[in-house]
């Protein structure tokens, strides 16, 4: 057998009396002697005299002490000689450890610990027996008669909190007195249970719950239970208990699944009824957990009048490599008021996302949205979203550079859809290869040839095939683009009329300071356009019409531009003598770009033509590219003189009441901004319109104010109105080469004007909301954005959320104005707000609405209601008015193994 090591670890002098030196070592002796099969090692506290050493003794196989060994400290030595306890026993106490060498029982106290290879206990009285291997555990009554150190058993990872515990090293059974032990989410409560070899317990009069309290708020209650372990639970005639209450829902028996790994299974369907297709059975099937990697469900639905569909949904992901999900939908509906006039009508929608997770170089992603454009008419979710999104699109690519080149390239696949007007494109393939930046004359260190080191270039080249089911005006009369049908018939016909090529690009560009303050930045851009394909426009006598004929040839054409910025930066501040403010400080950016680009339309570059349009000679000109997929060289020479000037206004206040010395940082403009163009080669109408953008905030920084304006600096004459048939004035008008203020009309008509207020009535999230717009803002700029689209993500305060703030109340009003020349003005206002508040930790209300101007009406109004129930939720949505109105409330339990114990009541839109 082998030798049993025991540790003995007192930190604390027992209440019991000290043995004097003598009797320690009377027992001592005695122990070596009659131990017939274990020892121990001790190791006294500091209080306790020490021993110089800890006896090992032998079993009973051995006569002799020459299996012995001696240890200093309480680490575990293992003696290799076989017997019936297989590994070391370690344990400790804090109050004492009593030895009877009658019975062989070892009885620890207050804080007991022993571990026995996988099995921990921790109690406050431990008994061991090493003559039939038991091993029992209870806690101890304090002075107030309350039971403390009740026993924690550990066996493989699995915890068991306990009233008692009998255990045996031996059989490795157990029987458990008022166990608690946590089986993945869920808790199973007992009064006795008996534990077997394989760690299957049958319980007796227990409770199965997900709930963590020491008194539960729900539970399947059963007098027989059977648990087996990462498998299921097996249970008898059961009901549920509410706040330790029986409920009248009983059961003759029930299996609940509780494997650590997925597992496959029958997915149970939820049944109803709806107006328009009849009562359903909806989202039955079956779940293949196909390995650790992947999975997938398969759903089916069908509908009492005639409709039905099936879906696939399949997850995957590969730790370190790549994730995502796939979802296929397939639907054949009956569509019609009655079961008399119904058509079938047959739709699918593919949904998939593929993410790389890998450091590599190479990325393969897609993201793909898309199916029938009646897909959301005839199938209606509780996804508001979804139904009313009218754009989808989709994208898949693979990325990759060139080793040891400075390439990379792109290979992709896009697609846009628009389900109101059925219009379809997709880009197959897309290809591009980019070089990165390249500095050729870097390594030049001259004093002021700091130009030449730093000037760099590039190359960009893109390709695509573009597949479009928009064919244009139809006829002579048309108003308006025909859209066929993207259909298997239809597609050779598509296929035919794709609109391919590529481009490349080539882009100079360097910078210097010019006199210390002012950089300089001229640059040269080279494109050159590849097509397969060029249109030749002649004029028909006989179709008194204009004719394109396409030719089938290998098509190039070339342009180039030139230009110089130059812009810097100026500060100036004032410090009033008097009142609150102590300085003003206004920073200036001005910008001046020049750019040169010559008449590509000019007949020497064989790329525009002037073609007769009708029999009264009238012409028009041509491009041979006309809708191409990269379009022409640019008609029209062009020398511009691009001027902006950006401008920062902010000052410092030092307030009445503000007993620091420190003055308060108040912003007046965030941005003040002009900016125009001067063509000085163009034959007429040289300068552009001047756009005007300023950005301030109001009220100690609670009112955000965007102002956006456009000014068109020429005159508008007035030939003549008409009255419409409808009644509505047609005016005929026209724009003359002479500016406003030659005219007396100051520096320009107001063309448009857009007003956007929005504020956070929350100061907490009103802050929150301009430090997350401010980053991402700069984040933008640093992307490349251009400024308009930074304008965007600043208009745009309630993209931002965060969860931090107790209450939030965002409004936003938007009010844009435009007038041309002597038309009327047309206005449109828009007022959108959102809200949400948590009343307490578990209460979360929130809303979204706005209001329509022109048709007086609120827009679509939503509000959410979530309650924590500790162990349960209950989520509340409900739209009270318009086309989407509808309810639903589910009241279920949190935790996913009983997800099917849930109460739903819900209205859908599309039952109104």
């Amino acid at each position: 057998m082998k030798s049993i090591i025991l540790h003995k670890d007192c930190k604390k002098t027992s209440n019991r009396k000290n043995p004097q030196n003598n009797l320690r070592r009377y027992i001592l002796s005695i122990f070596i002697i009659v131990a017939p099969f274990f020892g121990f090692a001790q190791e006294a506290d500091s209080v306790i005299q020490k021993s110089d050493s800890s006896q090992i003794l032998t079993d009973s196989t051995s006569s002799t002490l020459a299996d012995s060994k001696i240890t200093a400290s309480t680490d575990s030595v293992k003696v290799k000689k076989k017997g019936d306890i297989e590994t070391t026993v370690n344990y400790n106490a804090k109050d004492s450890i009593n030895f009877n060498l009658k019975t062989q029982d070892i009885i620890m106290y207050k804080d007991a610990h022993v571990d026995y290879g996988d099995i921990k206990l921790d109690a406050d009285k431990i008994k061991v027996n090493y003559n039939t291997k038991i091993l029992d555990a209870s806690g101890l009554k304090d002075t107030t008669d309350k039971i403390t150190g009740k026993p924690v058993f550990t066996d493989k990872g699995q915890v068991y909190q306990t009233d008692q515990i009998v255990y045996n090293f031996d059989t490795k059974k157990a029987i458990i007195k008022g166990v608690v032990t946590q089986q993945g989410e869920a808790f199973m409560h007992s009064n006795w249970t008996k534990k077997n070899e394989k760690d299957e317990m049958f319980s007796d009069h227990a409770l199965y719950t997900t709930c963590n309290l020491e008194h539960p708020h729900f539970g399947i209650a059963a007098n027989k239970i059977k648990l087996i372990p990462g498998d299921k639970i097996l249970a008898g005639p059961f009901n549920l208990e509410i706040t330790e209450l029986p409920t009248p829902f009983l059961f003759p028996f029930g299996m609940f699944p509780m494997p650590n790994n997925k597992t496959s299974g029958i997915l149970f369907p939820t049944y109803g009824e709806e107006n328009r297709r009849g009562f359903f059975l909806r989202d039955g099937g079956y779940y293949w957990a196909i390995n650790e990697y992947a999975d997938m469900a398969i759903r089916g639905e069908i509908y009492s009048k005639g409709s039905y569909g099936v879906s696939v949904a399949s997850n995957y992901k590969k730790r370190y490599s790549y994730n995502g999900n796939l979802s296929i939908r397939f639907n054949q509906q009956r569509v019609g008021e009655t079961e008399a006039d119904s058509a079938i009508s047959r739709d699918f929608w593919v949904q998939w996302s593929h993410r790389p997770e890998s450091k590599g170089t190479g990325r393969f992603s897609a993201s793909v949205n898309g199916g029938t454009s009646s897909f959301n008419q005839n199938n209606p979710t509780q996804n508001y979203q979804q139904q009313v999104n009218a754009n989808f699109n989709s994208n898949i690519s693979y990325s990759n550079v060139i080793q040891g080149t400075p390439f990379n390239y792109a290979i992709s696949a896009r697609h846009n859809q628009n389900i109101r007007t059925n219009e379809i494109d997709i880009l197959l393939p897309e290809v591009a290869l980019n070089m990165n930046r390249q500095y050729p004359f870097k390594a030049v260190n001259v004093k002021g040839l700091d130009w030449l080191s730093k000037m760099n270039y590039s190359y960009n080249f893109t390709s695509t095939n573009r597949i479009t089911n928009n064919i244009g005006r139809v006829g002579p009369e048309a108003r308006k683009d025909s859209i066929a049908d993207f259909s298997q018939e239809n597609l050779p016909y598509l296929l035919e009329r794709a609109n391919n090529g590529g481009r490349h690009r080539i882009p100079v560009s360097t910078s210097f300071n010019l006199l210390k303050f002012i950089t300089a930045s001229p640059s040269f851009n080279y494109d050159e356009v590849w097509y397969l394909r060029e249109l030749n426009h002649r004029y028909s006598d006989s179709l008194n019409t204009v004719v394109i004929d396409t030719l089938n040839t290998f098509s190039r054409s070339s342009s180039y531009s030139a230009g110089i910025g130059f812009t810097t930066r100026l500060y100036g501040t004032i410090y009033p003598k008097n009142g609150p403010v102590k300085a003003v400080r206004h920073i200036m950016t001005p910008s001046v770009n020049l750019n040169w680009r010559p008449d590509f339309g000019d007949e020497q570059y064989g790329i525009y033509k002037e073609v007769q349009t009708d029999s009264l000679g009238n012409t028009r000109i041509f491009s041979k590219y006309e809708g191409f997929v990269y379009g022409s060289p640019g008609r029209g020479k062009s020398g511009t003189i691009g001027i902006s000037l950006a401008n920062t206004i902010e000052m410092k206040i030092k307030k009445k009441n503000d007993t620091s010395d420190l003055p308060t940082k108040v912003k007046i403009f965030d941005n003040l901004s002009f900016s125009t163009s001067y063509n000085i080669i163009a034959d007429s109408f040289r300068l552009a319109p001047i756009s005007i953008n300023a950005r301030t905030n109001l009220f100690n920084g609670k009112l955000d104010v965007n102002l956006q304006t456009g000014i068109d600096p020429y005159v508008m004459v007035l030939d003549s109105i008409t009255m419409r048939k409808d009644g509505t004035e047609q005016v005929y008008q026209r724009k003359i080469d002479q500016y406003a203020w030659e005219g007396g009309q100051g520096i320009g008509r107001l063309t448009t004007a857009n007003v956007a207020l929005s504020t956070n009535l929350n100061p907490a999230g009103k802050k929150s909301d301009d430090e997350n717009r401010n980053s991402l803002e700069d984040q933008a700029r640093q992307a490349g954005a251009s400024e308009d689209q930074v304008q965007a993500l600043a208009n745009n305060p309630d993209m931002y959320v965060d969860f931090d703030v107790p209450w939030n109340l965002r409004v936003r009003y938007n009010i844009r104005w435009s007038k041309q020349g002597f038309e009327e003005a047309t206005i449109q206002q828009t007022m959108n707000f959102s809200g949400d508040i948590n009343f307490t930790e578990n209460w979360k209300v929130g809303f979204t609405s706005g209001y329509d101007f022109q048709r007086e009406d609120f827009t679509q109004t939503s509000i959410n209601i979530f309650r924590n129930l500790h162990c349960w939720q209950i989520n509340a949505n409900w739209v009270p008015f318009g086309r989407f109105q509808s309810f639903s409330v589910d009241i279920g339990v949190k935790a996913s193994i009983l997800q099917d114990l849930k109460l739903n009541r819900r209205r859908s839109w599309w039952d109104n």
